[in-house]
């Protein structure tokens, strides 16, 4: 792909190392077609899905974690076994619920699906919490602080690495993303991850020839955020990762 996003549109065959580098297919991907509406529709889909991945699991987390309450531990087991039902499986009711609703086609879908939480995401919160001595709590408690305050004063600043974690798996879940958004928005709200599969750089003059070193000039681009989230907390993931798995 890096290597074809340079060629010219008419080099042949298509998988073959470019004679002359064209970077204007960089400025043809994002000109062809409407790209910063595209990207604007991603970073909101992102936004959403972050700010909710993030903080709702992590309250849940907690919950499970610190809160007594009865039956806690069953629900925290019916919540793990979520995680054994495909997410194709609840697709069609899902969207079946939502035209009901009359919520197509609107960013308020991934609200509600960021406010019902993610089993996997509150299970990492929920064991790294466990590992946190119950020492410091009590003394917060006895010095006056609340359960809010102990939750965001002590837990969260320890919770940096699930934090990230969720951060950065959240980030190319909803980044990458393709059939969400191709269920439930029109053309003029896609994201990138859905326009690049359904739009064509095509010729003017010949809609049936397809640009394909622009195509993948636009697909390189894309790629760019999830390479930069990537190795920017992947660091943080054997840290989150392991130490969530210390304590059950």
């Amino acid at each position: 792909m890096r290597v074809n996003a340079f060629n010219g549109v008419q080099s042949s065959p298509v998988l073959s190392l470019p004679k002359i580098l064209h970077p204007e297919n960089f400025v043809l991907a994002i000109t062809k077609i409407p790209f910063w509406r595209y990207l604007k529709s991603s970073l909101i889909i992102v936004g959403i899905s972050v700010f909710f991945g993030v903080w709702i699991n992590f309250i849940l987390g907690y919950a499970f974690s610190r809160l007594r309450a009865p039956g806690k531990d069953l629900w925290f087991g019916i919540l793990i076994s979520l995680m054994m039902v495909p997410g194709f499986a609840t697709s069609i009711p899902t969207y079946v619920l939502f035209s009901k609703l009359q919520i197509t086609d609107s960013y308020l879908i991934w609200i509600l699906n960021g406010i019902g939480g993610s089993p996997f995401y509150t299970f990492l919160f929920r064991q790294f919490m466990q590992t946190v001595p119950k020492e410091l709590e009590e003394a917060a408690r006895i010095d006056g602080c609340r359960t809010a305050g102990i939750m965001f004063r002590i837990f969260l600043p320890l919770t940096v690495p699930v934090v990230a974690v969720v951060f950065m798996f959240e980030f190319l879940n909803s980044w990458g993303d393709v059939v969400q958004p191709f269920m439930f928005l029109n053309e003029t709200r896609w994201p990138l991850s859905t326009a690049l599969l359904g739009v064509r750089y095509t010729l003017p003059n010949n809609p049936d020839v397809i640009l394909v070193p622009i195509q993948l000039a636009a697909s390189l681009l894309f790629m760019i955020p999830s390479v930069i989230v990537y190795f920017a907390g992947q660091k943080y993931i054997k840290d989150g990762m392991i130490t969530s798995g210390l304590k059950g």
